[in-house]
């Protein structure tokens, strides 16, 4: 029995030593993706998609009645407003910086910038008699904004909310002619003007991290750019307007994006 315990004793004591030897040779599992992605750090990323505005233009008659001093009508304005709306496409870039508490929640800041091609017209009536047609035409050109965001993560999956302040650049047009005014039985104007205008943004937003640093965005935003007063110009004869344009403008946007990740994500 003795002799059986030593030997046994002898095994153990040779399979030990080899054993630890075999489990440190033993590959050690890394950690997987969604357990290893954090969202802080910094992101830099393009987007494309639609927008839609709405937009309310008082008084575009105020614009034309000093016409009458060339021959036209010489109406007196009578408060009209013409509701117009714009839609179009946008594409572009954001470039921001989060970080993530050890709650999950996510703060951070980020700038955007798309071009656009917002386009919308309306035509409205001359008060003359009989009356005449005008049109107006608005097109946006660029849509900026610097928002703080807040969110929190799932995992790989960031739900969040922005809001900040905006910027767009906006052409305004109004055009047409008076068909009845006497001696001068066409007198046309193309009355035109440009607003880079400022006001505010909110939104809101999922964002998926599909790859160690990269990760895609759905997103969508609303801008209030409040009323605005432009000057408006005759640039067929030089003219200014009798007054002011004053334009009320409100914008829509839905966009798909992706951003590459640096300093935390994916580390």
């Amino acid at each position: 029995m003795s002799k059986r315990l030593v030997c046994l004793g002898g095994v153990v004591a040779v399979l030990i030593p080899g054993g630890s030897v075999f489990a440190a040779d033993l590959p050690v599992k890394a950690p997987t993706f969604a357990e290893r992605f954090a969202w802080s750090g910094c992101h830099l990323g393009l987007h494309l998609g639609g927008a839609w505005a709405s937009n309310s233009i008082t008084d575009p008659v105020l614009l034309v009645q000093d016409n009458g001093n060339l021959g036209g009508p010489g109406f007196t304005t009578v408060g009209t407003t013409v509701k117009t709306g714009q839609s179009g496409g946008i594409a572009g870039g954001q470039i921001g910086c989060d970080y993530q508490f050890p709650s999950s929640v996510v703060v951070g800041a980020e700038f955007s910038a798309s071009g656009a091609a917002l386009n919308g017209s309306r035509t409205f009536a001359l008060p003359d008699s009989p009356p005449d047609i005008a049109q107006a035409k608005i097109k946006t050109d660029f849509i900026t904004d610097l928002t703080a965001r807040a969110g929190y993560a799932v995992d790989h999956w960031l739900f969040y909310a922005k809001g900040g302040v905006a910027w767009a650049s906006t052409k305004y047009s109004v055009t047409g002619g008076f068909t009845n005014a006497g001696a001068n039985p066409a007198i046309a104007f193309d009355f035109e003007g440009l607003s880079v205008r400022t006001g505010w943004t909110a939104g809101a937003g999922v964002e998926w991290a599909f790859a160690q640093d990269w990760s895609a965005r759905f997103e969508y935003d609303y801008y209030d750019f409040g009323t605005r007063a432009v000057n408006m110009v005759d640039v067929l004869n030089g003219n200014a307007a009798a007054g002011p344009l004053s334009f009320k403008t409100s914008v829509q946007t839905v966009k798909v994006g992706v951003n590459f990740h640096v300093g935390g994500a994916g580390l």
